[in-house]
């Protein structure tokens, strides 16, 4: 090839040459350039040999054997490991990537990738190769103040210890000390900075040639080659790691102000619901109070009972005695205790039974006085079917007898009184516990059926005031939810619709449920009231806004109301016009989690 190009050259020289000869002979060209070319055609002829019989494979450079598979091999794996070391966002597997890459070029007792750890403040040795001299294995971390680190950070490329020993004796004294300070604790001989404008972002540490001798040019040539990817993947890792711990950091910070919004919103509904209680209590206290009274007077009545029976144990002797009376007398008291429903008497046809008894027993020669007390006690008692066995007790012991029975039955009346009173204060109590303890902060499976009617027995005194109350629950299964925060619902939805019927003259207020789908529950609730304006209509969900006079709302309900039914995964609507508004509440079985979207098609059913 060489000799080609050499003859090749030659030839096109030799061509110009005689041109110009040929020119000169014509008179056209001067001899001045015929000179110049011809010296030009002597160097170019001298330079052809000399580099005709240079030694095949060299290079006039270094003179070294350069294999160009070799050189092929060596540019691949130095791409191959820029374009891995770019993939990466991880500083550890990109730390564990260059030591890899420059164990496997340069014969060094160790390599280790020092970078900057922002929460330690100082510089860290990622993970050490585990192929490598396990000796240099625990290299200490290094503070930011480090003198010759400080040093560096100005300073980019490749220092090597060599250097710094022939610096200990010259001016640099001070900084040669603490380089070698740092070669030495760290046990190095080569550091290699990474560095962008003077932040020193790590560096690379290799340990003693395993050669026993200095790095050459060609190992440096290596490093300097990576230093610059090098750079960059590390830095764009340690900026992906910092966004992420800043991501991680923000979540945290999302799910704590999320907790506390949940925290403050549970105050809010236990607010708003002590709110409530506050405004009924004089009707819970109203309630209570009546059966209490039921108790109380029941009770006088026992003692006198007693009183009147054991004063009179002689007449029970001698019912006893006589075995026909004692027939009657117990089966008149097993009668009483027995309650037949069939013998119960509608209370439309008490008078006219009362009067045409009475007439009866004054026929059968009892006083008048007397056929009225008879007569009412009969009644009262619903023992119309056994007056006949009345009349011959009368008859046969007279009034005293008659007294003696009324207070024998008395005293299982009372007791009846006392166990219905108290069932009414247990049925207040328990629906005023369910209603207001905060033990029911989970989500459960709960009958909203059973919240429905435990809020309308916290809110009776309210209701009673010619409220009418419509029920008409139909057939739904148990809902997944937080059944403290739905009574707080349907307590709100009441207590306005109550307020919004506080004119009309008949109230009726219709509560029902039914299922929508096979996902959902509707619970509504509508009221004859006057309606809500179109132009608040927006505006009810809004907190603090309220159409009630002052003191007798915080405008915090319906917000609240929403806010919960939200929370829930569900939906409430309102539809209002003048005489007629309907709250409807959209709730799913499976509570907050995984929920299902209502169908477009039966929203349209449901609103017609």
């Amino acid at each position: 090839m060489q000799i080609q190009v050499f003859f090749r050259s030659s030839i096109i020289l030799l061509s110009s040459f005689s041109w110009f000869v040929f020119a000169y002979g014509l008179g056209i060209l001067q001899a001045s350039y015929l000179l110049v070319f011809f010296l030009i055609f002597m160097g170019f002829l001298t330079l052809s040999l000399f580099l005709f019989h240079l030694p095949k494979g060299k290079t006039a450079v270094d003179g070294k054997p350069k294999k160009r598979d070799e050189l092929v091999q060596n540019l691949f794996a130095l791409e191959k490991f820029k374009e891995e070391l770019i993939s990466f966002n991880d500083p550890d597997q990109i730390s564990e990537t260059i030591s890899q890459f420059l164990a496997s070029k340069i014969p060094a007792e160790f390599v280790q990738v020092y970078t900057w750890d922002e929460r330690e403040g100082q510089f860290r040795p990622r993970p050490f190769l585990e192929s490598l001299d396990q000796k240099f294995s625990n290299l200490p971390s290094l503070p930011v103040f480090n003198p010759f680190l400080l040093w560096l950070s100005e300073r980019e490329g490749i220092h090597i210890k060599e250097n710094f020993i022939q610096f200990a004796s010259t001016h640099h004294e001070k900084i040669a000390k603490q380089a070698l300070d740092f070669f030495t604790e760290t046990k190095s001989e080569l550091v290699a900075t990474l560095s962008i404008k003077s932040s020193l972002v790590g560096f690379i540490l290799l340990g003693k040639h395993k050669e026993g001798k200095v790095y050459d040019i060609e190992e440096i040539e290596i490093i300097l080659e990576i230093l610059s990817v090098s750079l960059m993947s590390l830095s764009n890792s340690m900026i992906y790691q910092q966004l992420l711990n800043l991501t991680e950091t923000l979540e945290a910070k999302v799910r704590e102000r999320t907790k506390e919004l949940e925290e403050t919103q549970a105050h809010l509904v236990q607010s708003e619901k002590m709110a409530s209680l506050g405004v009924m209590v004089a009707g819970i206290a109203h309630e209570i109070n009546t059966p209490a009274a039921v108790i109380n007077g029941s009770a006088d009545n026992l003692d006198a009972n007693l009183v009147f029976v054991l004063s009179h144990l002689g007449d029970i002797t001698y019912l006893i005695q006589n075995p026909d009376f004692r027939s009657i007398y117990l089966d008149i008291l097993f009668s009483f205790v027995k309650e037949d429903p069939a013998a119960k008497i509608d209370p439309k046809d008490k008078f006219k039974l009362k009067k045409e008894t009475k007439h009866k027993f004054v026929q059968d020669g009892i006083p008048d006085n007397d056929a009225t007390d008879l007569a009412t006690f009969i009644i009262d008692h619903h023992l119309l079917h056994m007056q006949e066995e009345l009349i011959r007790i009368w008859k046969a012991g007279g009034k005293e007898t008659f007294e003696m029975l009324k207070n024998t039955l008395s005293l299982q009346r009372n007791i009846k009184n006392i166990k219905y009173a108290i069932r009414n204060i247990v049925r207040i109590v328990k629906a005023l516990k369910y209603y207001s303890h905060l033990g029911q902060a989970s989500y459960a499976e709960s009958d909203l059926h059973e919240g429905l009617e435990n809020t309308l027995v916290i809110m009776q005194n309210q209701i009673k005031h010619g409220v009418e109350i419509e029920r008409a629950y139909g057939t739904i299964p148990t809902v997944r939810c937080n059944i403290d925060e739905l009574n707080q619902v349907w307590t709100n939805l009441i207590t306005n619709a109550i307020h919004a019927m506080k004119t009309v003259e008949h109230p009726k207020l219709t509560i029902s449920s039914r299922m929508i789908g096979e996902d959902f529950v509707l619970i509504s609730f509508e009221d004859n009231g006057s309606g809500i304006p179109t132009e608040i209509k927006d505006k009810i969900w809004d907190p603090f806004f309220t159409t009630k006079d002052q003191g007798e709302g915080t405008g915090l309900g319906l917000g609240i109301v929403k806010g919960i039914i939200e929370k829930h995964k569900g939906r409430i609507e309102v539809e209002s016009n003048p005489g007629k508004t309907r709250f409807m509440v959209y709730l799913p079985l499976v509570g907050p989690g995984d929920v299902p979207s209502i169908p477009k098609e039966i929203f349209r059913e449901i609103r017609g």
